[in-house]
């Protein structure tokens, strides 16, 4: 195909139609009316040959021969943006939006720091936070996000990765003057209390949950709940307890009246490593990295929180 010939603005309809499977949505994507965008689908699907997207219930589904270029034209579409952007980021007055995945804990944990240092160096950088996790590798590939903070185990082509928050073991937490406050905590005082369950908000199951059913350890649970940061001010205001990462406790028990405790000695071990993921397309570009840099200085940071860990 001679390329002298192709508008490369229906490259960018193309790809935004595979990520909304909506032509209206497509065009508020890029900045199109829903007519343009549909116009420049008819040219598409002249220049392919093929009609790429068949309107359906669900939206415009993409055909075989769309999947297959899909890929192609979102590595050929970033590779261009990166040639075109300077090769000098400058926080201090660039502005530039990043579209970060991730969820309530690690909000809780490193925005707040993160947020701390961007006013300081990047007034004019806007971070836009997706809170749900669910195919986090998926939407990473489609670019629809610029990297994911999550729970996750090795990764391979074309994702790169690097460990935030290594090995954050669990704690119980627990409120002020809790029974299992004092004495020796044992597992079958542990699972004697009522425990706050937290849930993905499109699954039932949960790193937790998993974690008790694969050792069989039993609980009663008295609420469940989708996100994570509402369980401390309910562990505060009841007798329920929960098993959270020793920084979130730490963080907590800073400004609220609740303790943690290590886990019975009888549990075995459980540990949660947060990673950063990003695709190897970005890995070069220089905003990207200026970003993964600035995490990584973040979550190294030890907190600076009052301790209100009782001893067994």
């Amino acid at each position: 195909m001679n390329l002298a010939g192709v508008d490369l603005n229906l490259l960018v309809v193309f790809d935004a139609l595979m990520v909304e499977r909506n032509t209206t949505r497509a065009g508020e994507r890029i900045g199109m009316s829903q007519p343009a965008v549909s116009k420049a689908l008819n040219r598409l699907r002249h220049l392919c040959k093929d009609d790429l997207f068949i309107r359906c219930a669900e939206g415009m589904k993409p055909t075989p021969r769309a999947i297959e270029l899909a890929m192609p034209v979102q590595q050929a579409l970033q590779e261009l943006s990166n040639a075109l952007e300077p090769n000098v980021f400058d926080p201090a007055t660039d502005a530039r939006v990043f579209r970060i995945l991730t969820n309530d804990l690690i909000t809780r944990l490193m925005m707040p720091a993160v947020m701390e240092r961007l006013d300081k160096i990047a007034p004019s950088i806007e971070l836009h936070l997706f809170p749900d996790v669910s195919n986090a590798l998926n939407r990473v590939e489609k670019n629809e996000v610029d990297m994911a903070l999550i729970t996750h185990g090795p990764l391979s082509d074309p994702f790169e990765s690097e460990v935030l928050i290594e090995a954050s073991e669990s704690v119980v937490l627990m409120r002020e003057g809790h029974p299992l406050s004092e004495g020796e905590l044992t597992l079958d005082r542990l699972t004697d209390a009522r425990h706050v369950v937290v849930t993905r908000a499109d699954t039932d199951d949960s790193v937790i949950d998993s974690y008790y059913e694969r050792y069989n350890i039993p609980r009663r649970i008295g609420i469940t709940i989708t996100q994570v940061i509402a369980g401390p001010a309910i562990v505060a205001a009841s007798d329920l307890v929960m098993l959270v990462p020793r920084r979130l406790a730490a963080y907590q028990a800073s400004f609220q009246n609740v303790v943690y405790r290590e886990v019975p000695k009888e549990m075995p071990s459980f540990d949660l490593n947060v990673s950063m993921i990003w695709h190897n397309r970005l890995t070069a570009n220089p905003a990207h990295r200026w970003l993964r840099e600035l995490l990584s200085d973040v979550a190294k940071e030890h907190p600076k929180y009052s301790s209100r860990e009782y001893s067994q």
